[in-house]
């Protein structure tokens, strides 16, 4: 897992200077880790989201997610099953969703993001070094609303800054422009 993250990593071409240091930042720290994944990891732990897109590539799929009370992508901590940080973005676009569409698009890693997730439940603060992949899915099908979320909703691409304008929102909805036109 380690060695095939590592090389997927690498092969990103950064959306920019700020990216560009958190490929390196993940890198140390897969390096760092005997493993990465472990969500009991204290320091951080990878996580793995799911960009998931409409067939017409004009609305993502967001959560409001009940623990930090704001609209993302899909995603979450890696479980002992997964084989990778690209399947545990794959069953999480699967369970937060309903969606028996869901399709991965590309192999490739979408973006990246490091970011900070509040203590919660006696586990300190922590940071998620979040790899994100896109997915495609039918908008028609009905969504299941879990336990980690309030909501779903289709949201029209340029309606998401409303939602959540978020550097790392912003990037992963620019980036998958670029990979609609492929």
């Amino acid at each position: 897992m380690k060695i095939s993250t590592i090389a997927q990593l690498r092969e990103m071409t950064p959306f920019e200077d700020i990216e560009k240091e958190m490929i390196h930042k993940m890198i140390n720290f897969i390096n760092a880790h005997e493993n990465p994944m472990d969500q009991k990891l204290e320091v951080g732990h990878l996580t793995g989201s799911a960009w998931i897109v409409n067939k017409e590539r004009t609305k993502a799929l967001f959560t409001y997610h009940t623990k930090l009370g704001m609209w993302l992508q899909l995603g979450g901590h890696a479980e002992v099953e997964d084989e990778s940080i690209k399947h545990t973005a794959i069953r999480e676009a699967y369970e937060e969703s309903g969606l028996e569409s869901v399709k991965l698009v590309s192999e490739d890693i979408l973006s990246v993001d490091i970011h900070m997730i509040p203590r919660q439940k006696g586990f300190p603060d922590h940071l998620h070094y979040d790899i994100q992949f896109l997915f495609e899915a039918d908008e028609n099908e009905t969504l299941v609303i879990t336990s980690e979320s309030n909501d779903l909703k289709w949201i029209s691409l340029e309606d998401i800054p409303s939602y959540n304008n978020e550097k790392s929102i912003m990037r992963m909805l620019e980036k998958g422009k670029i990979v609609y036109k492929e």
